[in-house]
């Protein structure tokens, strides 16, 4: 398997890599060739032998090892010659094989002595502690069986025939690496160079292994911290599987961690390779830092410190067991019997996890979460609940008030230890992404333009619904364009790194500063609001008419625009387009600070649309038919929100983050109910009645009064019982199951039907279908069959009726028939119109 990626010369110390294993590789390889030559051929085996070593001889002529590439393309050569007449080589051609067999034996000694890795008891032999090739050696066992065939007759005998290993001289005395274990499967993709050399420059214990089964058999014996393997749409990976499943049974074992480095990535690749275990996918080709930094993560995690669990629980007898459970893991605990005792004890002890109580005495599990996600550095540790209580609304409310599991008392030790270290895992890797996200350039202290927008875009998904704190201040060099022509390109370019770290040296802590445009700086304060963003770039201005930047002393003059998120800032695309627009009013006035907030209202922004579009009650609907798999029915539609505005009309996750973060969801949410509710009256009084779903927001139900006034709109239209049906996303709910929980029992006394849509595995796992009062479930889009039949199962022991969302295909149908799914809505019947039109027929038709 080799990906595409441009040819070019390797270095010397990638070339001295290649050396290093290339005897290992040799070794097997010639092996195999060998007890076919004696034992007899397989088509099979010869096409995969025939490949490999066309690979390996490709390698060796990319790392200058040309006498031994040149003597791997004849083999390879006399193995083409009987594939092309589809046959085996005969007793004459195998002859010859063996002799070019004999002739790479020279090439097996190591190339560079004392530097083979060391194995830690994972039967990585040093190179030259053996004889460099036995004559006889039979294939490993089972090799024909991964291939698909029976092992040939015989092969188990070929034991007898290995000659005596030679004595060796021992290798030089190395120092034995420090790091973390890594064992590769052998692959002559050169990105598997790239990874042995970098790693062992990190201090690993890095080795290959040849095949994927061999790695399946070291695992239960002398598990590696991280194994790695680059696959593609072909490989086997079932016993890899079991292996690693086998493997991870027992939580308190150390874990081996598997990168999977994916050739041709597709969905279906990555559902495999996560199905084997992956905990993580690169897909190829990928630059070498990539996939370092990738490996590099996963290794480390068994060599971090000790998981630090705080348990606070009154209770000492259960506090003293999980204490004995989780120190039986491995993890350092501490017992606070006080839960307000856990405030004093948070910056002394570090805690990756709280686990907690739910009934305690002077402060209860819900308060004890608010106040520790209160506290500055704590607003991502994994906070679980361990408690006996059964009551599941208690068991949500926790949840809403922060925490991020409720396991049950009595708890089996296996599951709580995975809980937590899943957890605080998760957590750790989290940690570090933002660490390294936040590294800056040692010369400037600039981060990457990536790093800083995926920290905006990451903060502001964060606020929810709310207006995000901090803002964006961005610094351009005026007139960049005369000034680049009068200094040349070369010494621009030094001008604009000595701007970019006086900026960076100016900004305060806690801010991220990268290039912006060709001339320009974007800073992201998190914690700044507009009138400290405006006194930062009044300080920059200040200090830069007092400096002088470049190999010649100039002067530059900046430009500042400050952008302090807003409600209209609901992604980053938006607080950029932002950035820009102010900044095109600051060219025009250069030396001065322009602020968002003070241009005038963009009329083509989202914001003002949508004002604009509830002051004159000109939003619209668009039409989906949900249509039943078997049997008849009342037409069924799908109400989706709409906005036109000149030749643009803009769709409902367009319009609906605007709208949650402006505040007007409540008002929209209420126009789209009055006009189901007067499209229901209308159908039966003309005789043709419809169900019409109307999505919602819950937070524009947070007021009492919408049931109330829901209930009258319905009333005065004459709306039929049960013909509307509010649906509820999913999502929304994980974060506000209080507002659902009241809303649903007064929905039910108002006729109203309830949906919970973008239904997943999750949903299952926390109780919504089972305990909440729905009447429909809306699967989560393209869900994985197994998860969707899942949910599916789950809802019909409730009684409930199940719509599968986003259908595009005649085979779609097919598989969500087979699963029992209800209801189907999709482009494949018809997309959405403005028009309801007329009733159309089961999907079964």
């Amino acid at each position: 398997m080799t990906s595409q990626s441009p040819k070019q010369d390797p270095g010397p110390e990638l070339q001295e890599a290649f050396r290093r294993h290339l005897p290992q590789r040799l070794r097997t390889l010639l092996r195999r060739t060998r007890a076919q030559c004696r034992g007899g051929w397989d088509c099979n085996v010869l096409r995969a032998l025939h490949g490999e070593i066309a690979m390996l001889a490709g390698a060796c002529g990319r790392h200058g090892m040309l006498e031994t590439g040149e003597r791997l393309l004849a083999l390879e050569s006399a193995l083409a010659l009987p594939m092309a007449r589809h046959d085996v080589p005969d007793a004459v051609t195998s002859a010859r094989i063996d002799s070019l067999l004999d002739s790479l034996r020279p090439h097996l000694q190591d190339a560079a002595p004392g530097l083979a890795p060391v194995g830690r008891g994972l039967g990585v032999t040093p190179v030259g502690a053996h004889d460099p090739f036995p004559r006889c050696e039979v294939p490993p066992d089972r090799y024909w069986l991964r291939l698909g065939i029976a092992d040939i007759p015989g092969a188990a005998t070929g034991a007898a025939n290995q000659s005596e290993p030679v004595a060796a001289d021992p290798p030089a005395p190395v120092d034995a690496p420090h790091g973390p274990c890594v064992r590769i499967v052998n692959d002559d993709d050169p990105v598997v160079t790239q990874l042995l050399l970098r790693l062992e420059q990190q201090g690993c214990d890095v080795a290959l292994v040849e095949r994927i089964d061999d790695l399946a058999e070291l695992l239960p014996r002398t598990p590696p911290d991280l194994a790695i393997v680059v696959a593609d749409a072909h490989t086997v990976l079932a016993a890899l599987a079991a292996a690693l499943q086998a493997a991870r049974h027992d939580p308190a074992r150390q874990r081996t961690r598997l990168l999977m480095l994916l050739q041709g990535a597709t969905v279906e690749l990555q559902l495999r390779a996560l199905r084997a275990g992956a905990d993580r996918c690169v897909a190829l080709p990928a630059t070498p830092e990539d996939v370092v930094r990738a490996a590099l993560e996963l290794a480390s995690v068994e060599h971090a410190s000790a998981f630090r669990v705080l348990i606070v629980d009154d209770d000492a007898a259960q506090a003293l067991f999980a204490q004995a459970i989780l120190r039986h893991a491995g993890m350092e605990t501490l017992i606070l019997g006080e839960s307000l005792a856990v405030l004093d004890e948070l910056d002394r002890f570090r805690p990756d996890l709280l686990l907690l109580d739910l009934n305690m005495p002077d402060c209860d599990g819900f308060e004890l979460t608010a106040l520790i996600r209160e506290r500055d550095g704590y607003l991502n540790t994994p906070i679980v609940f361990l408690s006996g209580d059964q009551d599941e609304e208690r068991q949500f409310a926790a949840l809403d008030a922060g925490g991020d599991d409720f396991l049950i008392k009595p708890i089996r030790p296996m599951h709580l230890v995975a809980a937590v270290t899943n957890r605080v895992r998760r957590a750790r890797l989290a940690a570090a992404r933002m660490r390294q996200r936040r590294r800056r350039d040692a010369g400037t202290g600039l981060n990457e333009r990536a790093q800083v927008l995926d920290a905006v875009s990451e903060h502001l998904a964060a606020s929810g619904s709310r207006a995000a704190p901090g803002g964006l201040l961005a610094v351009e060099v005026d007139d960049a364009p005369a000034l680049r022509g009068y200094l040349g390109l070369a010494a621009f370019d030094q001008l604009l790194g000595q701007v970019g770290a006086f900026i960076a040296g100016h900004v305060r802590a806690g801010c991220m500063t990268a290039r912006h445009g060709n001339s320009g700086y974007l800073v992201f304060a998190p914690t700044h609001d507009e009138a400290g963003l405006a006194t930062l770039a009044g300080e920059l201005l200040e200090a830069a008419r007092e400096s002088r930047f470049g190999a010649q002393a100039s002067a530059v003059r900046l430009v500042c625009a400050v952008c302090a998120f807003d409600a209209s800032s609901s992604e980053t695309a938006q607080a950029l387009a932002a950035v820009e627009r102010t900044l095109a009013w600051a060219r025009t006035h250069p030396e001065q600070v322009a602020l968002h907030s003070r241009l005038g209202a963009d009329p083509d922004s989202i914001t003002q649309r949508l004002a604009t579009a509830l002051a004159t009650e000109s939003f619209g609907l668009a039409f989906q038919p949900v249509i039943p798999i078997h049997g008849a029915a009342d037409p069924q539609y799908q109400a989706l929100l709409r906005l036109r505005t000149g030749t643009r009309e803009y769709v409902a996750a367009e319009l609906v983050p605007v709208a949650v973060r402006t505040g007007t969801i409540a008002a929209i949410d209420a126009w789209v109910v009055r006009r189901c509710a007067a499209i229901l009256a209308e159908r039966r009084r003309e005789g043709d009645p419809v169900h019409l779903f109307a999505s919602q927001s819950l937070t524009g139900w947070r007021d009492a009064g919408r049931v109330a006034e829901l209930r009258a709109a319905l009333a005065e239209a004459g709306v039929q019982a049960d013909s509307l049906v509010l649906e509820f996303q999913a999502e929304e709910v994980r974060h506000d199951m209080r507002t659902l929980i009241g809303l649903a029992p007064a929905l039910r006394a108002a006729d109203v039907r309830l949906s919970l849509a973008g239904a997943d595995a999750d949903a299952v796992a926390a109780g919504w279908i089972e305990h909440l009062p729905l009447d429909y479930v809306k699967l989560a889009a393209a869900l994985d069959p197994a998860v969707a039949a899942s949910v599916v199962d789950a809802a019909h022991a409730r009684g409930l009726r199940v719509v599968a969302p986003c259908v595009e295909t005649l085979a779609q149908v097919e598989r969500l028939r087979e699963i029992r799914v209800d209801l189907l809505q999709g482009n494949y019947f018809r997309p959405p119109a403005r028009e309801l039109g007329a009733a159309l027929p089961p999907a079964e038709a």
